[in-house]
């Protein structure tokens, strides 16, 4: 150990200390984790993400405890230290690199209404912990977009997502086999009964549905990037895997999600093919990948619960349909005009629903993991594009759509490219896009980790790679 890891180890043992003997015992071991996490990070950066993409799912597992949700703070810690290590200190010794950056603006807009609406809010601290929950993965983006890629880190992101996609499937799997009474329910207005949902350790079967979505579409990026066959089938294994999961998640955002990723996932390749004459996509093949698709589609819409389930969901008497109108009555009925242009503040979604939040600076400081979540669960309205009309008006809204807009050009971009890692990546970020703005129409998915953590990876890989210096290595 250095002189600098060796001062480093004092001062975070000199805090845990100071932590453990002043504010809460609880946390001075919390402190420690995390101090040996930020070092590790500091050291190894590149190695820091993969950990991240790994560890992030299996993080609401430990949730269930106080302690337990103290420690999901580590991916807080890792995303900081990856922004300080990859952006702040080479901009301080002026050895940034340069890097393509089509989304500064928009996030540069953003930062500055996020603070308006964080100065709005009514609850000061609720309005400051959804700050945190929108600056925290924006900072990610930042990091990972500057980080040194190459065609052997890609491969390595690729394959520890890969293993982490059939830890998540298996204990998908073994929820519903052996772990039902973990499972959340959903009525089936078609035989009236109560049916088990898979949602693994994801928490909610939507939330797991996204994460098997961005799945099936780094299996299809992988399938049509490589001739190796051993690839084409561990992603065609993974791909057959995720969708009758995708199923038992009985989400029919999830659903919908998927049809919209690859629906735009297809036609990228339809429309890409004719500037890319490089292209492995032949139209004979897109037109059985269709077919195939049509007709998989068909079956499970007439053979199983599932057209009953979307049919349900354009009825407005159906409970959870009316639930959400109930929301948007409820949330939009109070604005002024004015709020409505601005937004009414970061939080402020609390009390339009008859909601209790008790939250404090104490909460927070004393590692009362519970209470925070609790109250942040509390601005929940299964509904991103309402929750960020309401909380940061029109203006905020026109933010996030500039987002969008800046992700899906760089997309296609790619997906021209004649390189197949790259034109992979661009046909990855669009389907994952597409179910991303679909999704958002039925739950928080700006809110809601670790889905929102990856659209800012996959955003900053994507990024990354149109840089030229970047490009050349890949």
């Amino acid at each position: 150990m250095n002189r600098t890891e060796t001062l480093w180890a004092l001062v975070v043992l000199a805090v845990a200390l100071f932590i453990g003997a002043f504010i809460s015992i609880d946390l001075a071991p919390l402190v420690l984790i995390f101090g040996v996490a930020a070092w590790w990070t500091w050291l190894y950066p590149k190695l820091g993400l993969v950990l991240f993409i790994v560890i992030a799912p299996l993080l609401p597992l430990l949730k269930f405890t106080q302690s337990g949700g103290a420690l999901t703070l580590v991916k807080d810690v890792m995303i900081l230290t990856l922004f300080g290590r990859t952006v702040v200190y080479p901009l301080l010794t002026k050895s940034l690199p340069y890097r393509r950056n089509p989304l500064f603006m928009p996030l540069a807009a953003l930062a500055v209404w996020v603070i308006v609406g964080t100065l709005q809010s009514d609850i000061l601290t609720l309005g400051v912990l959804r700050a945190r929950d929108i600056a925290l993965y924006a900072i990610l983006y930042f990091a990972v977009l500057h980080l040194p890629i190459s065609r052997a880190y890609l491969r390595s992101l690729v394959t520890w997502s890969l293993v982490v996609a059939f830890i998540l499937m298996g204990l998908g799997a073994y929820q519903l086999l052996a772990a039902v009474d973990s499972a959340v329910l959903r009525f089936d207005p078609a035989r009236e009964i109560w049916i088990p949902r898979v949602s693994s350790t994801l928490g909610h079967p939507s939330v797991f549905g996204e994460v098997l979505i961005l799945v099936t579409a780094v299996a299809f990026g992988i399938f049509i990037a490589t001739d190796n066959r051993r690839w084409r089938i561990v992603a065609l294994l993974i791909g057959l895997l995720s969708l009758p999961l995708l199923y038992l998640t009985y989400s029919r955002g999830a659903w919908l999600g998927m049809g919209a990723a690859l629906c735009a996932g297809v036609a990228t390749l339809l429309f890409a093919r004719r500037t890319n004459t490089n292209s492995v996509i032949t139209l004979p093949r897109v037109a059985a990948a269709i077919v195939t698709v049509v007709l998989l589609a068909a079956i499970v819409l007439l053979a199983t619960p599932a057209g009953t389930f979307l049919a349900s969901g354009f009825d407005p008497t159906y409970a959870s349909n009316a639930i959400r109108l109930d929301f948007m009555a409820r949330l939009i009925a109070p604005l002024t005009p004015l709020q409505a242009i601005i937004g009414a503040g970061l939080g402020d979604v609390v009390i339009q629903n008859f909601r209790d939040v008790t939250v404090g600076l104490a909460d927070i400081t004393t590692g009362a993991a519970r209470t925070v979540q609790v109250a942040k669960d509390a601005t929940l309205v299964d509904n991103q594009y309402l929750k960020t009309f309401v909380e940061l008006g029109l203006i905020g809204s026109l933010i996030y759509l500039w987002i969008y807009w800046q992700v899906l050009v760089g997309a296609w971009s790619l997906s021209k490219s004649k390189k197949v890692t790259v034109r992979a990546t661009g046909l990855i970020m669009v389907a994952f896009l597409a179910a991303f703005v679909v999704q958002g129409l039925f739950i928080d998915i700006w809110d809601i980790f670790p889905t929102n953590a990856y659209f800012w990876i996959l955003a900053g890989v994507g990024f990354a790679l149109q840089t030229p210096a970047l490009y050349k290595k890949v």
